[in-house]
């Protein structure tokens, strides 16, 4: 390579990094917007997942095998579909003793109920002594509390009929089944487990640092990673307050807004506002890489010239300054690319 290309190609990269002014001037009027102050919401970003507010484990109230189980995980169910069948038998033999109780009280009570009548006719005439008369009522009253605890067997049976079918006590899906038709059911046992979607919240932990910012007023926006970053607006239900003694952090549930979109197990990150700060921006289209660095052009006398930025958060469309400008001066809207330091400009404020 000649002397004269390699000194042709150093001033190209140069004036590339901004270091050596460019002989062409950009005198074409270019879009100026003036730094100022602005204020930005300070958020705080924690993981957390979707749950289903109304997770059921479905058990019996009796004991016996099981009849009729149709229903598998995955499955839809609607308030009050059948979900399991209890056989029966034992119970409708209890309620066959039940009636049969309750018709043999009622016999000895209609018995006794003549008894005294009869009695009550002849003891004025002392056809029948007083004590004769006093037994047979006392028989009565004893028959009385005889039919009403009959009475109270069979409907106790009777019920018990009403809990050998479980019907679904909400909308929602089976997510688990533990036993299968022919298996004893048990008391309190699960037999399934229905998860209804009608109210879902977002769990999710805060530092400790963190929780006097926090109230049930506190604006959070969750984000659901499986459904592209889609955001939703939520409202804090409550805060748990007691906290793990080791991470020092405390449950939250966001409150989340119907949508079919939204089901249980999701992973997501909500942004809670704790407040607001005064801080610089710059649009993202300002900024210019020069040297593996970033930074703006500042619109000096006419001139653009280069200036590095530290730059914060990430707002979007916008980006946070921590140094490297001050409110009141003016930079390009959108460099041109390969745009020189010390370039003339003429400005076209927007």
């Amino acid at each position: 390579m000649s002397l004269f290309n390699h000194i042709a190609c150093s001033a190209l990269m140069l004036i590339a990094l901004g270091l050596l002014p460019a002989f062409a001037q950009n005198t074409s009027p270019v879009p100026i917007v003036r730094i100022e102050t602005v204020e930005i919401p300070i958020s705080y970003i924690v993981p957390g997942s979707e749950i289903s507010d109304g997770r059921i484990d479905v058990s019996s109230r009796l004991m016996g095998f099981i009849e009729q189980l149709d229903v598998r995980e995955g499955q839809s169910v609607k308030r009050g579909n059948l979900l399991v069948r209890i056989d029966p038998t034992d119970i409708d033999e209890a309620i066959r003793q039940a009636r049969f109780g309750v018709s043999t009280a009622e016999a000895k009570l209609a018995d006794a109920e003549a008894d005294v009548n009869r009695y009550s006719t002849l003891a004025p005439s002392g056809a029948v002594a007083t004590e004769t008369l006093r037994k047979a009522q006392v028989r009565l009253g004893i028959a009385r509390t005889a039919l009403e605890s009959a009475q109270s067997a069979l409907a106790a049976a009777e019920t018990q009929k009403n809990y050998a079918t479980i019907n679904s006590p909400v909308d929602g899906v089976v997510v688990s089944v533990e036993k299968r038709s022919g298996e004893m059911a048990t008391p309190g046992s699960p037999i399934l487990t229905v998860e209804s979607h009608e109210v879902l919240l977002f769990r999710t932990y805060i530092a400790e640092r963190n929780l006097p910012l926090i109230d049930t007023d506190t604006p959070v926006t969750v984000a659901i990673d499986v459904l592209g970053g889609r955001h939703f607006h939520g409202r804090i239900r409550g805060i748990v307050p007691s906290g793990d003694d080791v991470t020092r952090r405390y449950e939250i549930n966001v409150l989340l807004p119907a949508d079919p979109a939204l089901v249980p197990g999701m992973f997501g990150r909500a942004e809670i506002r704790l407040g607001s700060d005064e801080a610089i921006v710059v649009p993202r289209s300002a900024l210019v890489q020069r040297g593996g660095l970033e930074g703006v052009f500042i619109v000096e006398d006419g001139a653009a010239r280069f200036r590095w930025l530290r730059l914060g958060r990430d707002l979007g469309d916008r980006l946070e300054v921590v140094s490297g400008l001050a409110a009141g001066e003016n930079i390009l809207a959108a460099p041109a690319f390969g745009l020189a330091d010390g370039a003339a400009v003429a400005e076209a404020r927007q």
